[in-house]
């Protein structure tokens, strides 16, 4: 009998399949909300405890020596649970036995923005102008040399916490008079396309998804909030800024695991906005649209199996949604792979007590995929334009007839 442990109750359900064929009979989730298992997917084996939000190294340390799986892997979502990755990688060099988790060194620059941004000052990354403050007078200076328009980041908080804009000196007055946490980042907003790419190292290998196009930056800093489509074609400065990015981050902070870059595409360059030390908001787009899903990769890679190529099948795009009691989704175009994800299933939540959700499909028609979109706002279940997600899919469509391999 093996037995394995995941920190983390993230997509849950697509970890388990994989385990179970290797062997794996024996399961223990430990999970930041409470739930009933036998609801969310197979719990045949499967133990459910409680994780902690406020746990140190030594209080998963404890853990491991009281569980002694085979296997552990650290599988942070982002809600409550964006510093635990530090607190893992601090954990997974003190135990003897197979604990998939990112070094302390790669999480904490993926988790502290302020630590982010003076690494990639010191290594040459392609960071926005910024910087660090640690109190309301520096922020002021900062304003001052940089100029408005800002983005002020907090360096820990939550997803979706602790970041705000300004776009004159009233509204930095504001932003400070709410209570800002010091240390704080202030950098200058930059106008482009927000972009982001999911990779995973393991075994010295890097394997990467196609480049999602998120949409055009904006002062609400929410891309949740935007249609999202793969793949995006990065410009040749672009893509060659990325690739140095990546190589330096592999070679030198041994991420082991999934991870996440945001950046923005302004002219022909990139500016990293930030990295996230998981699995996240571009998965499901990811697997829908190559057909290779995020979550069961890495459950395979945590047991030591090599790295597959991900490649782009088909333009696929991700609408912001909303669930209406007695209103059905609007019937998809002819052929597609459909993903509705809800925030109703706490494994498979991509927001919190909401009533929102993400429809994910593969678009085969340009045209078919209009009308879909078009249907969707027509019964009032669109949370963004629909001049928006026509440009996103007239994106994808623009750059699918070239080379279908993922970049």
């Amino acid at each position: 009998m093996k037995k394995a442990l995941i920190f983390g109750e993230y997509k849950i359900a697509r970890f388990l399949p994989v385990l179970r064929d290797r062997g794996y009979t024996d399961f223990v989730v430990y999970s930041a909300v409470e739930f009933d298992a036998a609801l969310e997917f197979d719990a045949a084996g499967v133990e459910v405890k409680l994780l902690g939000l406020d746990w140190e190294a030594d209080d998963v340390l404890r853990v491991l020596e009281a569980e002694r799986p085979d296997v552990a892997i650290a599988n942070p979502y982002a809600h409550g649970q964006e510093q635990l990755p530090i607190v893992y990688g601090r954990a997974a060099a003190r135990w003897d036995g197979r604990f998939v988790a990112h070094s302390a060194e790669f999480a904490e620059v993926a988790c502290d923005k302020v630590m982010l941004h003076r690494t990639g000052v010191k290594r040459g990354w392609p960071v926005p102008a910024g910087a660090v403050c640690e109190d309301a007078s520096e922020v002021a200076d900062a304003a001052r040399e940089l100029g408005f328009p800002l983005v002020i980041k907090e360096a820990q908080a939550q997803a979706g916490d602790g970041r705000f804009f300004a776009a004159s000196a009233d509204e930095l007055d504001a932003v400070l008079a709410a209570g800002l946490a010091f240390p704080a980042i202030v950098q200058a907003f930059k106008v482009g396309e927000e972009t982001g790419i999911e990779l995973i190292s393991a075994g010295g290998e890097l394997m990467r998804w196609p480049v999602v196009s998120m949409g055009p930056l904006d002062a609400g800093l929410d891309p949740s909030k935007r249609a999202r489509v793969t793949p995006y074609a990065l410009p040749e400065r672009a893509a060659a800024r990325l690739e140095a990015f990546l190589t330096d981050i592999q070679d030198n902070f041994a991420p082991y695991g999934p991870w996440q870059i945001d950046f923005a595409v302004v002219e022909d360059d990139i500016v990293v906005l930030e990295i996230n030390p998981r699995l996240g908001g571009l998965s499901d787009l990811g697997a829908t649209g190559s057909g290779t899903d995020p979550h069961a990769v890495f459950t395979a890679a945590a047991l030591g199996e090599p790295l597959p190529v991900a490649r782009t099948r088909s333009v696929a795009i991700e609408l912001p949604s909303v669930e209406i009691p007695g209103t059905e989704v609007p019937a998809h175009p002819e052929g597609a792979d459909v993903m509705q994800v809800t925030a109703r299933k706490p494994t498979n939540r991509c927001f919190v007590n909401t009533d929102r959700m993400q429809l994910v499909t593969t678009v085969g028609d340009l045209e078919a995929g209009r009308r879909w979109v078009k249907e969707l706002d027509a019964a009032g279940l669109l949370r963004c334009s629909v001049d928006s997600a026509f440009r996103q899919l007239e994106q994808g469509f623009g750059v699918f007839g070239g080379t279908a391999e993922a970049r």
